[in-house]
């Protein structure tokens, strides 16, 4: 029996023996089966009795010790009202009796670990919990705040999947979640953290990355969840919205960061009176982002941007015409970092005092 096979045959042996409906002789049972397969009893109850105690015994005093247990389980299930379990007479002989325990270990290492991974952890996805998001954005908010660098937060929700639910069960809806969680976890680095907010919804920090980089991130997940495939006959097809907020340019509060992505979020869904194919990727309007366009002679002309996506942006140009090509940069404020960028205009919408509303897609 390898060690993995060992640990397997632990595992299943403390689960029984800490049951409260204890039975002697399934215990029985599966201990004398791992012996059948090469194991000794004392090595199979020393490790047993060191995964509930944290106590190593010397394998030539387990057998003793094993049969003090069992009579004093014998013993308790007579004196105490209720089932008792196995676990329960062994902590009784080592805590009480022995003094080997200062206090009585009701989990063992593992179990702990375990325990701890489940409290942060959501059970269908994989990915970390709101519980853990919360307190992770605390702490990589604090670390910007003393370096002086900037987190984003993506908040994404999936695009059709109320009609996934409805037409095809929540047993599919289910699956479509694991094989998002997947594809958001494939995306991301080490340092940043994929969460599943609720329903729905999924979170990723990302760290030292501002907004213009994290809308890569951003649409990097989007294509891949909308690779996801679903039955042809039924017609529908799954896709990601998407908002993003930074700190410190669009707050400084977790709660605040977390409503500007979800206000973004929203401005960044299709409306309902919005025809079909007219807008690529989601975009939403921001706040703390400069376009930096070089001028020529007259030098570099700097605009705010109204709104970014990952497809383009707009800006409000002064003149009367803009030329059929540009070349800037854009600068978030509170970041170090400028992208620069070659973009194309589109769309041109004149405004009062000889002002223009210019949207431009970007060039490779």
């Amino acid at each position: 029996m390898d060690d993995e096979e060992l640990d397997g045959r632990i595992s299943r042996l403390a689960r029984i023996g800490r049951a409260r409906d204890f039975s002697a002789a399934r215990f029985r049972r599966d201990l004398d089966a791992a012996v059948d397969e090469g194991v000794s009893r004392g090595e199979l109850l020393g490790r047993l009795i060191t995964e509930w105690t944290g106590v190593a015994v010397p394998v030539a005093e387990v057998g003793p010790v094993w049969e003090e247990v069992e009579r004093l389980h014998g013993v308790l299930s007579q004196a105490v009202p209720g089932p008792v379990s196995l676990q329960t007479a062994l902590l009784h002989e080592f805590h009480s009796k022995r003094g080997l325990l200062q206090e009585p270990r009701l989990l063992s290492d593992r179990d702990v670990m375990t325990l701890r991974g489940d409290a942060i952890t959501d059970p269908l996805t994989g990915l970390y919990n709101r519980r853990f998001l919360l307190d992770h954005m605390e702490r990589e908010v604090s670390r910007a705040e003393r370096s002086g660098s900037v987190v984003s937060v993506l908040l994404m929700d999936l695009r059709g999947f109320k009609g996934i639910n409805d037409h095809l069960g929540h047993a599919v809806g289910d699956g479509v979640l694991v094989r998002t969680a997947r594809r958001i976890r494939e995306s991301l680095r080490v340092v940043d953290a994929g969460c599943r907010y609720g329903g729905d919804e999924f979170v990723a920090v990302l760290p030292n990355t501002d907004l213009v980089h994290t809308l890569t991130v951003a649409e990097r997940i989007r294509q891949r969840v909308a690779l996801i495939r679903l039955p042809l006959r039924v017609g529908l097809r799954v896709d990601l919205n998407y908002g993003v907020a930074t700190y410190p340019a669009d707050g400084r509060t977790i709660n605040f960061i977390l409503k500007m992505s979800d206000v973004r979020l929203y401005a960044s869904k299709p409306k309902s009176d919005q025809r079909t194919g007219v807008r690529r990727w989601p975009r939403f309007a921001v706040q703390g982002l400069t376009l930096d366009l070089a001028g020529g002679r007259a030098g570099r002309l700097s605009t705010e941007v109204r709104d970014i996506g990952y497809g383009g942006l707009s800006f409000t140009y002064a003149g009367d015409r803009v030329s059929d090509r540009l070349q800037g940069e854009v600068v978030q404020r509170y970041s170090s970092e400028a992208h620069p960028v070659t973009i194309r205009p589109v769309s041109v919408v004149r405004l009062r005092a000889g002002r223009l509303r210019v949207g431009c897609a970007f060039e490779a």
